[in-house]
């Protein structure tokens, strides 16, 4: 025996509010999500595009000049910004490896990098991709 017409209507027009209601309700509550972490990511790259400027900019500085290059005070200032930026928005992992290529940052009297002047050019490039790696490992998928 076939379903009774009005039933079928009823469980119809059952199901039909319930979707509208499930879609009144959770599609705000999706795009939100969404749109909070594509904003996120948004504050994440560009984080990332500062870290890699005032990179650029400091290994250009000490290759032209290694003993006497020191970072204006400029420089000191939006690398203190970016640090903050990067330990609010990115995991304590990623915030270590951005802290090791700032210690290469520090002045030293010894005219190589570090605070004991140690280190090199390509120690800091090392460290920079490391610190890049750890960053966009926090927004693209990377093996």
């Amino acid at each position: 025996m076939w379903p009774q017409p009005l039933t079928v209507t009823l469980v119809a027009a059952g199901a039909a509010a319930l979707g509208s209601l499930l879609t009144i309700f959770l599609t705000p509550w999706l795009q939100r999500h969404f749109w909070r972490k594509q904003r996120r990511d948004e504050l994440r790259l560009e984080a990332i595009y500062e870290l890699k400027r005032l990179a650029a900019e400091f290994q250009l500085g000490h290759t032209d000049a290694p003993a006497s290059f020191r970072p204006s005070a400029a420089w000191r200032k939006a690398f203190t910004m970016l640090d903050s930026d990067i330990k609010s928005l990115f995991p304590e992992e990623a915030y270590v490896a951005f802290k090791r290529l700032e210690v290469l940052t520090s002045p030293s009297k010894y005219g190589g990098l570090g605070l004991e002047g140690r280190q090199n050019v390509h120690d800091f490039v090392k460290a920079r991709d490391a610190a890049l790696r750890a960053l966009y490992r926090e927004v693209v998928p990377i093996r």
